[in-house]
């Protein structure tokens, strides 16, 4: 039995509203076992027996399509991706700490987020960022997870790429649960 991490993406934001009971019912009544949600923003650890995580992708999409007779695009990541994810973060957060928040943007290929890396090095005020696989780390101040310049660009890839961004901590419960 393999465990993954699937993230969906726009979820609760924009009149999209999947409630996370719903979720990991439909989840579960889909053939998934170990069917655990964390926040409502569409963080879902599930067991299968299916090895590929494209093809546990694919089936996540397909109940979602199916249900909310809408696209809800999801990433899936397997347990090692999130261990790895999860770990110390890649960049050093500035002073004061607190005021701070690492982010990781989640792509659907180590291509896209090699590509977001390039589109973050081309920002006009380039920042700090890590290509880890299929993730892009970033750091924003607090209070700027939307309108931080990498945060505005990750928005414009998102209309042309399949990505999703999550807090460094929230990557941290996650690895938890997968445990």
């Amino acid at each position: 039995m393999s465990k993954y991490a699937v993230f969906l993406r726009g979820v609760n934001v924009g009149g999209v509203k999947v409630l996370m009971k719903d979720l990991a019912l439909l989840l579960q009544d889909g053939g998934f076992s170990d069917v655990k949600t964390l926040l409502a923003s569409g963080n879902v650890v599930l067991a299968s027996d299916i090895p590929d995580p494209l093809i546990i992708q694919g089936r996540c999409n397909d109940l979602l399509r199916t249900y909310y007779q809408r696209e809800i695009p999801t990433l899936v990541f397997t347990q090692k991706e999130i261990e790895d994810l999860a770990g110390p973060f890649g960049l050093p957060l500035p002073e004061p700490v607190e005021q701070h928040h690492g982010y990781l943007t989640l792509c659907h290929s180590a291509q896209d987020a090699q590509e977001l890396g390039q589109a973050i090095q081309a920002l006009d005020d380039p920042r700090g960022f890590l290509v880890t696989g299929r993730a892009v780390q970033w750091i924003a101040s607090k209070g700027t997870s939307t309108t931080d310049p990498v945060a505005k660009l990750v928005q414009a890839q998102a209309k042309l790429r399949v990505l999703t961004t999550r807090n460094h901590n929230t990557l941290v419960r996650i690895a938890k649960i997968l445990c």
